[in-house]
């Protein structure tokens, strides 16, 4: 009885070794797995980030008036980074200072936007001005007149 329960034994040992090596290398696939998958999260973030920016850049190139400003804000809106707060008053301070500093960001860029406008609405008014020229250089009626008083 001794042997057959020896080799039940050895049996038994040998599929509890099996069972626990199958659940630590389930473990270390889960982790793994985890580990890729956060990775992956912020890879993508950041690559979502500068495709927006990219896209931001090359919408305010192509585009004119309005779209043209909205796309600007919108590329530099993208490129500012936020801060990690710290204890109570320091995040009070840091609130202060961070409007502060917005109002003055949103003074200049105001001041950028307003530009930007100005130069969009000469070089419309500039083009408006050439095509009635042109209009104005095919359309001469008593121009080329051959009667004499």
């Amino acid at each position: 009885m001794n042997v057959l329960e020896d080799i039940k034994e050895g049996i038994t040992k040998h599929f509890d070794k099996r069972k626990q090596d199958r659940e630590m290398m389930e473990k270390l696939q889960k982790e793994a797995d985890l580990q890729q998958a956060q990775i992956f999260q912020e890879e993508f973030k950041r690559n979502a980030l500068e495709v927006a920016k990219a896209r931001a850049k090359k919408q305010a190139a192509e585009l004119s008036g309005l779209q043209r400003l909205r796309a600007t804000n919108r590329a530099r809106r993208l490129t500012e980074s936020g801060t990690t707060p710290g204890s109570f008053f320091s995040k009070l301070s840091e609130y202060t200072q961070k409007n502060i500093a917005n109002r003055e960001a949103n003074l200049k860029r105001t001041a950028e936007m307003r530009g930007v406008a100005t130069e969009e609405r000469k070089r419309q008014l500039e083009s408006q001005q050439k095509q009635r020229q042109t209009r104005m250089q095919k359309n001469k009626p008593f121009g080329n007149s051959t009667w004499k008083q």
